[in-house]
């Protein structure tokens, strides 16, 4: 299951002008409305925040740029002082892309090119899958925006903004926040800058103060990366068994993110992603196996194989044994 802070849910809540009221939509998502039990490393399912998303923007286009206006450092704990404490716009948008894990494990930021036009791009997740993944993107950019705003030390003008989502009637709310030309329908999700612009310094730039909290930093985002990615697929591979063979990009697709990313973060962690569905259905299988209550014939459906054959010989290849062995060793 891939997360969000919960407290960027609480501010897409904070602006929404939709039928609902902040306590229904909060309670929606699984979270309390009293303030004081916030709490900085709560996380909510990203399904979820899609889901709010839809119901809250769909007929309300400048739902993103009221969320980006409301966003503040202090929203993120270590994650947004870390951010203000940066030395420049290019410090900041670096901290940005190397600890986003923190905040989402939905995104991936990098800063591309070295030349007089670099972009800041947002990828790990689709754009043409939902309109809440489309809005997302527009959330999270509209969000940077505003967070370098506040940061540094003068105006960060943008050279301009890219969607791959289709654009609404109107781009001009959009153009208007942004303070540049916006483009829907393009090849990436970025932030377009003029190289000048990332020298920009920023208001608390203070080196001391920044190594404590990258060492912090650092400590969580190692241990959210060993486990998020690996829990999360595993989750995903089980929920997905009674439809067949697990396939990288479906499970891709329901942690929205792509195909590719999925690979690249799973080997990050010197995982593959066959590596982990067979580990998974091997599990799946010895639990069932082990209950005694089910046929071989059921066992094989459950565990993603066309046939009861098919099933014996994968699972004589990851345990020596047959599943009948298997289950009067565990009776």
């Amino acid at each position: 299951m891939s997360v969000i802070s919960a407290r960027i849910v609480r501010r897409v809540v904070e602006v929404s002008r939709g039928p609902s009221s902040p306590s229904v939509l909060l309670q929606r998502a699984g979270l309390v409305a009293d303030p004081a039990s916030m709490d900085d490393l709560e996380l909510v399912s990203a399904e979820i925040y899609y889901d709010l998303l839809e119901r809250c923007g769909a007929d309300d286009t400048a739902l993103p740029l009221r969320y980006g206006r409301a966003i503040r450092p202090e929203d993120f704990g270590a994650f947004g002082l870390a951010l203000k404490t940066a030395s420049d716009v290019r410090d900041v948008l670096e901290r940005l892309a190397r600890y986003i894990l923190v905040v989402s494990d939905t995104l991936e930021y990098g800063l591309v090119g070295d030349g007089p036009d670099p972009l800041f791009v947002l990828s790990g997740r689709p754009s043409d899958q939902r309109r809440g993944m489309q809005l997302a993107n527009e959330c999270a950019l509209a969000a940077i925006v505003s967070l370098l705003g506040q940061v540094a030390e003068r105006p960060v003008k943008l050279v301009a903004v890219s969607f791959r989502h289709p654009g609404p009637g109107e781009g001009d709310v959009h153009e208007a926040y942004f303070g540049a030309p916006v483009r829907f329908g393009a090849p990436v999700d970025g932030l377009h800058f003029d190289a000048r612009a990332l020298a920009t310094p920023t208001r608390l730039g203070d080196e001391g103060l920044s190594a404590y909290l990258l060492a912090q930093l650092d400590e969580l985002h190692a241990q959210r990366t060993e486990s998020a990615i690996l829990q999360q697929v595993r989750h995903a591979i089980t929920d997905t068994l009674c439809s067949g063979p697990p396939k990288r990009g479906d499970v891709a697709r329901r942690l929205g993110m792509s195909a590719r990313t999925l690979h690249r973060r799973l080997a990050e962690q010197g995982c593959s992603f066959q590596g982990v569905a067979n580990q998974v259905r091997r599990e799946v299988a010895e639990s069932l196996l082990s209950r005694g209550a089910l046929g071989l014939a059921e066992v094989a459906y459950l565990t993603g194989f066309a046939d009861q054959s098919a099933f014996a010989r994968a699972f004589k290849a990851w345990t020596g044994q047959t599943p009948k062995g298997f289950r009067r060793a565990a009776g």
